[in-house]
């Protein structure tokens, strides 16, 4: 199971060598981070702001699956649900490790400015949905470059 090596990934399912075993490992683990994730957004509801944000977020979350879905061929594709879970995996490992990067230089850089005022609940969330479309984004690219009837997007 790969937490960072797309390439290495990409090797894998080209040369048909992930086993169903490691597909149930990125399965569950996709699936666990982003249910976690979730969790996390609805703890946060105390405010219409965040009521909507969550609905942006699952409308992200449906859409970039539809992407990754139309990236990899649509109905004519082959192994979607296996490229989508193990690539989703490396990329959303990676996603937040440098959202979680890019929000402590955002804390350290307003408070070092005196800007405390601009750190507010609703750019972090700006932030963090900006994250979740480039998220869903590269693993639609990256699905479209192992899939022969991928659709060009």
């Amino acid at each position: 199971m790969y937490f960072w090596k797309i390439k290495l990934l990409k090797d894998d399912i080209r040369n048909d060598v992930v086993t169903e075993s490691d597909n149930l490992k990125y399965l569950l683990s996709y699936s666990g981070l982003t249910v976690l994730l979730l969790l996390l957004a609805v703890v946060s509801l105390y405010n219409t702001w965040g009521v909507g944000m969550v609905v942006v977020q699952i409308l992200v979350v449906i859409v970039g699956t539809y992407y990754s879905f139309h990236t990899n061929g649509a109905r004519q594709g082959k192994d979607f649900a296996k490229r989508f879970f193990s690539v989703g995996w490396i990329f959303l490992v990676r996603s937040l490790f440098f959202m979680f990067i890019g929000m402590l230089n955002l804390v350290f850089m307003t408070y070092l400015f005196s800007i405390e005022e601009m750190l507010t609940e609703q750019n972090t969330m700006i932030i963090a949905l900006l994250f979740e479309l480039l998220l869903y984004w590269r693993i639609g690219r990256h699905i479209a470059s192992l899939s022969d009837l991928a659709i060009d997007v």
